[in-house]
């Protein structure tokens, strides 16, 4: 066949036909592969994960591909993918501009979120309204919570005024997040759980507090000075003195998800990622010569 003739054929129909083959042999691939504890996972129907994998294209791509780098001249793609784990089923996959943000795409999916669902997705994701949607749709997350994101719990002892309502500034109280880091061994967890999460959203969760041991503390400090020069950016004090601990935010029950699972089904997550390093390191998906779009 020729190089032309090869170019002809590779048309919308032949597109659709090599996505369909290859979202089968993947979904066939995840659900031989998987093993995780019936335990863990009993209380939910699906355990969605979404996450996103960016590189970069010739620069031919710009007009159609914008890059994340800022200049209009790189090009880069962007592939949003959200599937079920226990299925294997991709539930939404988009490829886009490699500047696409992934707040919005995160909140474009839970259109598709069904009751007892749980939800997985790193920070790039968070966003507490759609965390609150996820709950009314009766479905479950489980996410890290933002280092600048304040904790509160009900003050037991409010303040009235005289004529015996409640002030509201006295409603609740904020969580000291550095006393908490001071007072908790490394290695150990704390759970708080009716915690009000936001200054101005107060969602209802579970929060479960976990300390870093000072070599992975140490290890997230390396890897946030790398970040910092590479992107031209300057952590403020506090939340660096913050990075020693993970902070979970759930609104799943503790007879659903004791608090020992919290962190082993987040990681979780982590299925996604080896996917993404698999088509790049095996299917060389981010080696794009110049063709056609």
């Amino acid at each position: 066949m020729s190089q032309e003739g090869l170019n002809q054929r590779f048309n919308p129909a032949a597109v659709a036909f090599l996505r369909e083959v290859f979202t089968s042999l993947l979904a066939q691939k995840l659900c031989f592969n998987r093993s995780i504890s019936s335990d863990m996972i009993s209380a939910f129907k699906r355990i969605r994960i979404l996450d996103a994998t960016v590189f970069q294209l010739p620069d031919a791509f710009a007009t159609n591909f914008q890059g994340s780098g800022g200049s209009s001249n790189t090009a880069g793609v962007k592939i949003q993918l959200e599937y079920d784990l226990l299925s294997g089923q991709f539930l939404n996959v988009q490829l886009g501009p490699g500047k696409n943000n992934d707040k919005t795409y995160g909140t474009t999916c839970l259109e598709t979120v069904k009751k007892n669902d749980l939800c997985l997705r790193d920070l790039g994701y968070f966003d507490l309204k759609d965390l609150q949607a996820i709950h009314d749709r009766k479905a479950y997350f489980i996410s890290r919570l933002k280092l600048n994101t304040r904790i509160y719990i009900m003050n037991p002892h409010p303040e009235f005024f005289n004529n015996g309502t409640f002030k509201k500034q006295t409603e609740y109280i904020q969580v000291d997040m550095k006393q908490i880091m001071s007072s908790l061994n490394p290695g150990k967890n704390l759970e708080i759980p009716d915690a009000y999460i936001g200054q101005n959203q107060k969602l209802p969760a579970r929060v479960t507090i976990h300390r870093l041991t000072e070599n992975q503390t140490q290890t997230r400090l390396k890897n946030q000075a790398i970040r910092e020069k590479k992107k031209g950016i300057v952590m403020k004090e506090k939340s660096k003195q913050l990075m020693g601990m993970n902070v979970y935010i759930t609104n799943t029950s503790k007879e659903e998800v004791p608090t020992d699972y919290v962190h082993s089904l987040y990681s979780l997550r982590w299925q996604i990622e080896i996917l993404f390093k698999t088509w790049k390191s095996f299917f060389e998906i981010d080696e794009c010569k110049t063709i056609k779009r």
